[in-house]
């Protein structure tokens, strides 16, 4: 990474990537965030989502379950 360029955190996001370095992986399964970054070290452990990440999932399933039923 060159000395003035920025990485944008939310695209690094999207990616699955580290928002501090945008290099390493930020996930270390289908919905949990890896504690530390493999490629800077930065510390994820604080960006803890609890069951936020799990209930979108279900919700998303469920209307898709429930829609598939009622038609």
């Amino acid at each position: 990474m060159t000395a003035g360029c920025r990485r944008q955190p939310y695209l690094s996001g999207l990616a699955g990537r580290c928002p501090k370095c945008g290099e390493g992986a930020l996930f270390e399964g289908f919905l949990k965030v890896t504690r530390r970054c493999e490629a800077c070290g930065f510390d994820l452990a604080k960006a803890d989502s609890g069951d936020g990440p799990a209930v979108f999932i279900i919700m998303i399933a469920g209307f898709i379950v429930a829609f598939g039923a009622l038609i």
